[in-house]
């Protein structure tokens, strides 16, 4: 592969620093820019055609999955590989299906993140076994646990919210970082309670850690089922 040139989008130091190091395993010869927020994403995709774009959707500046479409209109064949910390059982299948080429969470292995990019690099679709797994699901109509469904019902924006509330962060602290009103928030909260079948930001929290509690055993059953039947 000729010289390859590598943009990371990411505000925390230690992730870009550990990012550029194994892109520099892979690849010696690539150049590798970066940028902490999605201004300077923006303003460098601008200036110069990049190979792979390594997104965090959390990064200053951004608004989430609206970010996919506003790199898509500056450079509209690169590939884009999201690098989150936001769980994957919730998050993936929207960015994917937004046109993001990958998905990964922060927490993967070293070799699990220098084969995303590898694939990504050379155009191909990326995701964990726990989200190809979500996919086969929903393909195959599967029954998920009943607060997958809940999370189903929900718009990426109230998805987005509801991230935000669980994490406590304000009401003020979203209207800046999504750049929508607070009665805009008070609307999508209320919708979020209801669909949720909660009454508080504290019993969202607990909601979202019961599901991500059955959709680890769900997988854990599933990997020992598929173990089980494999046996002679």
């Amino acid at each position: 592969m000729s010289e390859l040139h590598i943009l990371i989008a990411e505000d925390h130091g230690i992730v870009r620093l550990g990012t550029r190091l194994l892109i520099k395993e892979m690849y010696p010869l690539a150049q590798v820019a970066e940028a902490t927020n999605f201004k300077s994403t923006l303003q460098q995709l601008e200036k110069k055609q990049f190979d792979l774009l390594i997104l965090d959707i959390n990064i200053p500046g951004g608004d989430s999955i609206q970010m996919i479409q506003a790199v898509r209109n500056m450079q509209q064949d690169i590939p884009i590989l999201i690098l989150s910390s936001y769980d994957e059982s919730i998050y993936a299948i929207r960015y994917l299906k937004a046109g993001a080429n990958g998905y990964l969470q922060k927490e993967s292995d070293p070799q699990e993140i220098k084969t995303a990019i590898h694939k990504v690099l050379h155009n191909q679709p990326y995701a964990s076994d726990t989200v190809q797994q979500q996919l086969f699901q929903s393909l195959s109509a599967t029954r998920n646990p009943q607060g997958a469904f809940k999370l189903k019902n929900l718009s990426d924006r109230e998805i987005e919210i509801m991230h935000l509330l669980a994490k406590g962060v304000s009401p003020t602290e979203i209207k800046n970082k999504l750049h929508i009103q607070l009665s805009t928030i008070s609307t999508h909260k209320a919708r979020i309670f209801e669909k949720m079948e909660v009454s508080n930001v504290v019993e969202l929290a607990e909601k979202l850690r019961e599901i991500e509690l059955i959709r680890r055993n769900a997988a854990d059953n599933s990997v020992n089922d598929t173990g089980s039947s494999a046996q002679p």
